[in-house]
């Protein structure tokens, strides 16, 4: 009697779980949205011509709380949720092509990973972040930082002129630019990565590609200096000294074909990019009534 009433309540669970793949595979056959696989290498150019280059200060792109950061465990589980993820190394299409880049002495590759997503409007997809490359220390401060200086410098420099006959208001504004004259904070920017930022892959009539990178190198000199009268010589003295990263942007916005390999480059960034239709794998109900019969007849012979 044991047994029958074990071998019924096999039954009943096993028809259960069938009747969930079951509505699995009808919700994923249901599913219109395209699935695509995207794979990306990012490699530098190492021999960039030494000529005297003029830098404008170009800040680093902005992380809001909808992008995916394949590095960090919570992101990556939030992002399953939304169908996106990491694909295994063992499944990438352009291993030989990042080989042969790796092999050349002007190239080095900085990243080589894909994933999976479905296929969204730009308004819906959730953007990608990209950490790569080598992670600078605390010696160095990023760009950012001295933009951020220069325009308050400016700005208390604006407000000074306005309220250079009331002593008053200019002592309310003293605090001010004690803060704006600090020394630039070189802990606060330790474990920058070479290469940050955002791809996003959208689909409307066609496939989309939105880039915004950039590439962070240490200067060898001052390349930008703003003609400001009246400034703290402390300020550019503490810019001298300090070892800044400049930014060297990638930001592109390019339409593709899938199944083809498209490139995007800067004069010191560059990216290989093939996207490829993807389809979920289904479990088929013939599999489900295989699974059922296995479970009840090993209970049976129990």
């Amino acid at each position: 009697m044991e047994l029958q009433h074990l071998i019924l309540l096999t039954v009943v669970a096993t028809s259960f779980a069938g009747s969930f793949l079951v509505g699995k595979v009808q919700a994923q056959d249901s599913d219109p949205t395209l699935h695509y696989e995207i794979e990306i290498v990012l490699y530098k150019n190492t021999k960039v011509p030494k000529s005297k280059e003029y830098i404008l200060p170009v800040g680093s792109p902005a992380k809001d709380d909808r992008t995916i950061d394949f590095s960090q465990p919570s992101s990556i589980e939030a992002a399953k949720e939304q169908q996106y993820e990491v694909v295994p190394k063992t499944e990438l299409r352009l291993a030989n092509t990042a080989k042969k880049i790796s092999r050349s002495s002007r190239y080095e590759v900085l990243t080589h990973f894909a994933w999976r997503q479905p296929g969204l409007e730009k308004s819906q997809v959730l953007p990608v972040w990209i950490k790569a490359g080598r992670r600078y220390g605390n010696e160095f401060t990023s760009i950012d930082d001295q933009i951020k200086l220069l325009k308050a410098n400016q700005a208390v420099e604006n407000v000074d002129d306005l309220n250079s006959v009331d002593v008053e208001q200019n002592n309310l504004n003293e605090p001010d630019i004690t803060e704006t004259t600090t020394p630039l904070t070189k802990a606060n920017t330790s474990g920058l990565y070479e290469v940050e930022g955002e791809i996003k892959v959208a689909l409307s009539r066609y496939l989309h590609v939105y880039t915004d990178l950039v590439l962070r190198k240490p200067r060898s000199s001052i390349d930008f200096q703003p003609e400001v009268t009246g400034s703290d010589p402390m300020f550019y003295e503490n810019l001298a000294n300090a070892r800044i990263l400049d930014n060297h942007r990638l930001k592109e916005h390019r339409r593709m074909r899938s199944e083809t390999l498209h490139y995007l480059d800067s004069p010191e960034l560059s990216m290989l990019i093939l996207i490829t239709p993807y389809e979920i794998p289904v479990i088929s109900q013939s599999s489900v009534s295989k699974t059922e019969s296995l479970t009840t007849k090993i209970i049976v012979s129990d």
